[in-house]
């Protein structure tokens, strides 16, 4: 039986909430008065043209979000991340993301060492990063 990664989790849970937090927004609009039929009043009361435009934009928005969600999870966009971790600014998240980098680096089973600069060696905690001679 395959199990979820923690991405997909994630992921998962970002849709759950995003659905709990649009169905709390209709129940509180509710609960403040605003009906269905006063919504479709309101609508009606821009014109189709203006009406087309906000559909055309909802559904554009869709579509972005789709790809957008795509392209987060393609390799290319992962490798780039890597390479912006490896390559960013120094400040504390970056030295975050590098030490947690190493630290799954030297935990694959085809990596016995990995040799790097000083800094990077002592803030490491496996014996096996090691400073370059």
């Amino acid at each position: 039986m395959l199990l979820p990664t923690k991405d997909q989790v994630n992921a998962a849970g970002r849709h759950v909430i995003t659905a709990a937090g649009m169905a709390i927004t209709i129940f509180g609009l509710q609960a403040k008065g605003v009906t269905l039929e006063g919504v479709t009043t309101f609508i009606n009361s821009l014109g189709d043209t203006i009406n087309t435009i906000v559909q055309f934009l909802g559904a554009a928005g869709i579509f972005y979000a789709a790809i957008k969600a795509g392209h987060a999870v393609a390799p290319t966009s992962q490798i780039a991340a890597v390479q912006a971790i490896a390559t960013g600014p120094k400040d504390e998240v970056q030295k975050s993301a590098k030490d947690a980098l190493v630290a799954a680096t030297i935990s694959l089973p085809q990596v016995q060492t990995i040799v790097t600069d000083a800094e990077t060696a002592n803030d490491a905690v496996s014996p096996d990063v090691v400073q370059a001679k």
